[in-house]
């Protein structure tokens, strides 16, 4: 998991554009990294705010006291470019980018989406979405979400759940939860301007907690990668369950 190392279990935490009611979709993550207890430093960044639920917030990514291992992006995608350079200038490692309007809206926002992979790139910063709804590690705690399956308990299990839709990962978790099957790892691929669903499934298989993974894909670009994913869990005897 060593290259995707700051995406799925960082040390610490930026939320971009965190705002204090945590009732809504920008607030959601910080709430629920403090309710579930996670134990890295959390850094809320919105120039509105001098403090959020007893944590000093930032102005901006330059502000911040370290460079973050994972950024939670929660801006209008009109502003996500701007803070993917930020997070690269600074030394950030990993973001998660909530925010929407980008290919799913036709080709201006396929351009943006281009851009934003390009600026990532060129520093090193690996990116999960945009448009997605991000992820948990349940060993540690790490709510990189503002998805509903965090509303409930997010017991660690044996079963890495990557999705390529949101709303149909959501749903396959309830029922998991239902079932008192524990999720290891849930993940939310969305656009896939980075990081795709074979490169996070080959991540956590190699999780020695993991013992099967599940997903979910509306389509494959990386046939050979899709390949040698499957190559490594039949090596590692950890069955695929796909849809």
């Amino acid at each position: 998991m060593s290259t995707l190392q700051a995406l799925l279990d960082p040390q610490s935490i930026a939320i971009l554009g965190a705002s204090a009611e945590l009732s809504k979709i920008n607030g959601r993550t910080l709430g629920f990294l403090l309710d579930k207890g996670y134990r890295g430093r959390i850094y809320p960044v919105n120039p509105k705010y001098p403090a959020i639920a007893g944590l000093r917030c930032y102005p901006d990514v330059d502000s911040l006291p370290e460079a973050p291992d994972l950024a939670v992006i929660a801006v209008p995608a009109a502003q996500v470019l701007d803070s993917v350079r930020a997070l690269g200038r600074r030394g950030g490692r990993a973001a998660v980018i909530f925010s929407s309007g980008f290919a799913e809206m036709g080709e201006a926002g396929r351009q943006l989406e281009c851009d934003i992979a390009t600026a990532a790139a060129s520093t090193g910063l690996r990116l999960c979405g945009p448009n997605c709804l991000g992820l948990i590690n349940a060993w540690t705690q790490v709510i990189a979400t503002f998805g509903q399956f965090a509303e409930g308990p997010t017991p660690p299990g044996p079963v890495a759940f990557v999705t390529q839709s949101g709303a149909f990962g959501t749903a396959i978790a309830a029922l998991a939860r239902q079932r008192a099957l524990g999720l290891g790892y849930f993940i939310n691929t969305g656009n896939e301007c980075d990081v795709d669903f074979v490169q996070m499934m080959r991540a956590v298989l190699d999780d020695p907690r993991i013992r099967v993974g599940a997903g979910y894909l509306e389509g494959v670009r990386d046939g050979a990668g899709f390949r040698a994913l499957a190559g490594q869990a039949l090596a590692l005897g950890k069955p695929l369950a796909l849809t």
